[in-house]
């Protein structure tokens, strides 16, 4: 099988570009923030009719001067009082969707050159607009299986003195998004278990500070990672669990990540039919999103201690598919009777959160693409979310509004565990009827040891090109919620 990966290692082009020189402009963009007013040299350039358009802050105004197009962006303040303001526009996510959607157009058509103005005094606006920039550029057909170079110069300035540090940490956040949006993105056929295993190793193995290993199926056998084994055994490419440890927070606990990562889902002997099967390669995107975070941290050198954990598995049908009916003993020691092969992924990551919780870290976060059940409850575009701690609960959803990367809390319902026993087992591995996300949490639950957990419950693709993402695919899902997590985390 083919294992070009093609440009995983230019996702990030900002920084770079933002260094090159001036090539007579063709596009000048003005992004004003919320405080700031357009300059008066800019509004002369500008046609009568549209100046009221200005005056009356219209979020996009374009024109043509001469040899030049200039786009006015303004940002607005947008305040939502209800759902407790989870679900308000932030400085950061207006600049990047209002910024990331026009540049995407901008570059879609012919140019030489952009210059980009920010006139503003909020850090997260021009942080958001570069996230945004690195996002509305990304693009699959142009990174695999052949990288395709940028037919244009940037120029990006800022009304603020650190706007040059924004920017790096702008293109490590927007290199870790499209990380997980392309791996999310690659066909099953390139990405599969011993190829994902090995590209992560790739990716990570030179890292500062950064440890990497993989458990092939000899060695997940070994460990007693029996329902990991049983999921995969039946694909022509064997499970692998990969680890990559971080090390720079002194003597502190890590903080463990736990990412589903079903390279693609055919259910087992429970066969999906052929629509539920089509977006399956994205079933793997939990993990995708782990990576982005984990490529987050390596860059940024975090002081805190991480470990990431990857639960990587082919859920086909062959002669040695596991079976509805099986009773497989865990690492943990507790029995799980198969009632469904088609619910695979809480069955791999179960022993990868019991080999987590082990360690014993300060708490555990799992991400994973675990039920379409959470998606008739909250659409597409919002996770569920699950936790054991309300206080940790709590701080994780304001990251999410803050960085536009919303979900929502769900509830881990006592009563609903008794819908878990089975007659021979210690667990099924799932439930008929209602409640399915919930019941498949409570099942997550049993492997975390009580630790402080978070778990979140995603969808990993975009059905359509909106806002800063020019096609369908990989979302990149969390990634900015938790990066800012951890940052907060190393404040504290």
């Amino acid at each position: 099988m083919s294992e070009n990966f093609g440009g995983y290692q230019q996702l990030s082009w900002l920084e770079n570009s933002s260094r090159m020189g001036k090539v007579g402009p063709q596009v000048k963009v003005f992004v004003v923030g919320r405080e700031s007013d357009v300059p008066p040299k800019v509004i002369q350039t500008a046609p009568k009719h549209l100046k009221e358009k200005i005056k009356a802050k219209s979020s996009v105004v374009s024109w043509s001067n001469n040899s030049e197009d200039i786009w006015l962006l303004q940002l607005q303040t947008v305040e939502t009082k209800d759902h407790y303001g989870l679900f308000s526009t932030s400085p950061y996510s207006m600049a990047r969707d209002l910024v990331g959607t026009c540049f995407r157009q901008i570059i879609s058509t012919p140019l030489k050159s952009i210059e980009i103005h920010h006139l503003g005094d909020c850090e997260e606006e021009f942080l958001g607009l570069c996230v945004g920039m690195e996002m509305g550029r990304y693009s699959f057909k142009n990174l695999w299986p052949k990288v395709k170079n940028n037919d244009f110069k940037l120029i990006l300035k800022s009304s603020l003195k650190n706007y040059k540090n924004l920017i790096k940490q702008a293109s490590i956040l927007g290199e870790s998004i499209n990380l997980s949006r392309y791996l999310v993105d690659l066909p099953p056929n390139v990405l599969h278990p011993q190829s994902y295993a090995s590209l992560l190793s790739k990716v990570f193995r030179s890292k500062a500070k950064t440890k990497v290993s993989t458990w092939n199926m000899q060695r997940l056998k070994k460990e007693r990672m029996n329902l990991h084994v049983a999921v995969g055994q039946g694909a022509e490419s064997e499970p692998q669990l990969v680890h990559i440890q971080y090390r720079n927070g002194g003597k502190s606990q890590p903080i463990a990540f736990v990412g589903k990562g079903i390279t693609f889902d055919a259910g087992g002997l429970d066969i999906k039919p052929s629509q539920g099967m089509r977006l399956m390669k994205k079933d793997m995107g939990g993990s995708a999103s782990v990576a982005g975070i984990a490529l987050w941290v390596v860059n940024s050198q975090i002081k805190i201690n991480c470990d990431f954990y990857f639960a990587i598995a082919e859920n086909s049908v062959g002669e040695k598919s596991f079976r509805p009916g099986d009773v497989i003993t865990s690492r943990s020691g507790l029995t799980v009777e198969i009632h469904n092969t088609d619910a695979e992924g809480r069955l791999v990551m179960a022993e990868a959160l019991t080999l987590a919780a082990e360690q014993k870290p300060q708490m555990i976060i799992d991400i994973a693409t675990l039920t379409g059940a959470i998606k008739y409850g909250l659409g597409s575009s919002v996770p569920g979310f699950f936790s054991n701690r309300d206080n940790l609960a709590e701080v994780m959803m304001k990251m999410g509004q803050r960085r536009g990367d919303v979900f929502w809390r769900m509830p881990l319902i006592p009563q609903e565990k008794s819908r878990l026993k089975s007659d021979v087992a210690d667990l099924v591995n799932c439930t008929d009827g209602y409640g399915g996300a919930v019941t498949a949490a409570l099942f997550l639950e049993n492997f975390v040891g009580g630790i402080p957990w978070a778990h979140f419950d995603i969808y990993a693709w975009m059905n359509s090109a909106t806002n800063v993402f020019g096609a369908s695919g990989g979302s990149g899902q969390i990634v900015q919620a938790l990066t800012l997590f951890l940052s907060e985390q190393e404040k504290a």
